[in-house]
């Protein structure tokens, strides 16, 4: 066999190998997503108040019965047909603004803004359907405490 056609048998061989592995990569969802981003710093210099949150992916749609379609969502708002093993994109992938503007301060592509409406109004609804108007009570939680733990000690 000549010695280009072996190069070309070579590359096409890798090309297949990162392609397959591309593939393989979108097919791990963890049970638990921590909404730790990098780039994402409180606003002041103060310790912050709460832990990193852990989402339990896993609770919410095999439990749950949540869509995942329910949260991922296209740049019109309309919910991704997704099947487990499709892949991803994070939040922070479309909402890249990681602070608040003072005079825009509910902008959705601000990251905070996009969880916090996303999750906070979910958990309203089901509240609703639940039987409190407001969707402030009842099994979903919908203040800051019950989702986020306090990082300080308690006596």
């Amino acid at each position: 066999m000549n010695k280009k056609l072996l190069t070309w048998f070579l590359a096409a061989g890798i090309a297949v190998i990162f392609v397959a592995t591309g593939l393989h990569a979108g097919t791990e969802v963890p049970d638990t997503i921590t909404m730790d981003y990098n780039q994402y710093k409180k606003r002041s210099k103060k310790p912050p108040k709460f832990k990193v949150l852990e989402f339990t992916h896993k609770k919410h749609n095999e439990d749950y019965k949540i869509s995942c379609g329910s949260c991922h969502h296209d740049k019109d708002n309309k919910p991704l047909d997704l099947k487990m093993g499709d892949n991803v994109q994070k939040c922070v992938e479309c909402h890249t603004k990681l602070a608040k503007d003072k005079k825009k301060k509910k902008d959705i592509m601000v990251l905070e803004n996009a969880m916090h409406g996303n999750c906070i109004d979910c958990h309203k609804d089901i509240n609703i359907k639940a039987g409190d108007p407001k969707g402030r009570k009842g099994p979903a939680p919908t203040s800051c405490g019950k989702c986020h733990v306090s990082t300080k000690k308690k006596k």
